[in-house]
């Protein structure tokens, strides 16, 4: 009987062994979370750079077979608009992005906005999205709406156009086609320092002092491609492109065919997060959040606009220098660092590590 009853019994877990089992689980999951969130950051963040480095390979082609950098901001003078935009540096890389089918299907007579559909879907051309130039860790963003779509798509690389003092009114203009940024009275705007030594366009004229919306100029001009030969200051001191953040909603940072959107500065360090006015970017269209603050431009897209290397990532921005080299800047870069990194000639000595 006894044996019987032996045989017949089934042995079990009580209530209270179950809620250990679960509690040690649930322990060893929370463990487990953050290494799997930090691993696929690391394989964001690895894709990210892959494709910085593709990007600059475009930009370096392009500077191979042109002599020159693409322009920052390609743009024509037009009796009925004033300024018309025809593209950007990423427009004019996008032969060697594999995309070069696509841009054989622009016309560059007309304006970027009015040059109809490209592609099998016939998508407008400032709606089409290249992939290679979002960054994973920042992951894509939707068509800015505002305006039937005017800016488009957006992306996370920009392109280095210098400096100014975050403390003026100064940036990168819209409303000027002259690559010094002097203004269009050729005084420069209100407000503004007075600009380097800068190479006047016109071959064999001096080199006047002008006064400048910029306090220093980068490699990506509007208008005008520098040979590298003029980076003077060195291709591995000169900050090419570096990241900059796209957020849902109508936010024209990133926009890839606008040199307003695709197009920074080095005013401030990186991811900085300025709460006050001046601190903030400055930008056509702005939606203002705690990582990625700013403030729209109070003179539309003519305005002076002020992008600042901006990343998804913790603890800096991925940067990409003229010599092709690619490094991973922090955040508490020191500024005065960061800001000779940016110009092409401007004579500054890198007095810190990058």
């Amino acid at each position: 009987m006894d044996t019987a009853k032996r045989i017949n019994h089934r042995t079990a877990f009580t209530l209270v062994e179950l809620l250990v089992v679960i509690a040690i689980i649930g322990v060893l999951v929370a463990l487990l979370l953050p290494a799997i969130q930090a691993a696929r950051e690391a394989a964001r963040r690895t894709q990210c750079l892959n494709n910085l480095k593709q990007v600059g390979l475009a930009v370096m082609n392009f500077e191979s077979a042109k002599k020159t950098l693409p322009k920052g901001d390609w743009r024509q003078k037009t009796s009925a608009t004033g300024i018309d935009s025809l593209g950007t540096w990423v427009t004019e890389t996008m032969p060697y992005m594999e995309v070069g089918n696509l841009f054989n299907e622009m016309d560059f007579t007309k304006p970027y906005f009015e040059q109809g559909f490209i592609g099998p879907e016939k998508t407008p051309t400032h709606h089409f999205i290249l992939e290679s130039h979002i960054c994973p860790s920042n992951g894509p963003v939707g068509i800015v709406t505002w305006n039937n779509g005017l800016y488009g798509a957006r992306g996370n690389y920009a392109a280095n156009a210098g400096y100014t003092d975050p403390e003026e009114e100064c940036g990168l203009w819209m409303d000027d086609l002259n690559w010094e940024q002097v203004g269009k009275d050729g005084r420069g705007y209100p407000n503004c320092t007075t600009g380097q030594i800068v190479a006047n366009p016109v071959a064999g004229a001096a080199r006047p002092e002008v006064k400048s919306a910029m306090s220093g100029f980068g490699p990506f001009l509007v208008n005008r491609g520098i040979a590298l030969r003029e980076a003077t200051d060195g291709t591995s001191n000169t900050v090419a492109i570096s990241e900059v953040r796209t957020v849902e909603g109508d936010d024209t940072r990133g926009a890839l065919h606008w040199g307003g959107g695709v197009m920074y500065l080095h005013s401030l360090t990186p991811n900085n997060r300025g709460v006050i006015q001046q601190l903030k970017d400055r930008t056509r269209l702005c939606v203002d959040e705690p990582e990625v603050p700013c403030f729209q431009s109070s003179s539309g897209w003519q305005g002076w606009h002020r992008n600042t290397a901006r990343s998804a990532h913790s603890g800096g921005v991925n940067t990409l220098f003229l010599d092709s080299g690619v490094r991973f800047i922090s955040n508490d870069v020191d500024l005065l660092v960061w800001r000779a990194a940016s110009t092409f000639d401007g004579g500054e000595i890198l007095n810190g590590e990058l």
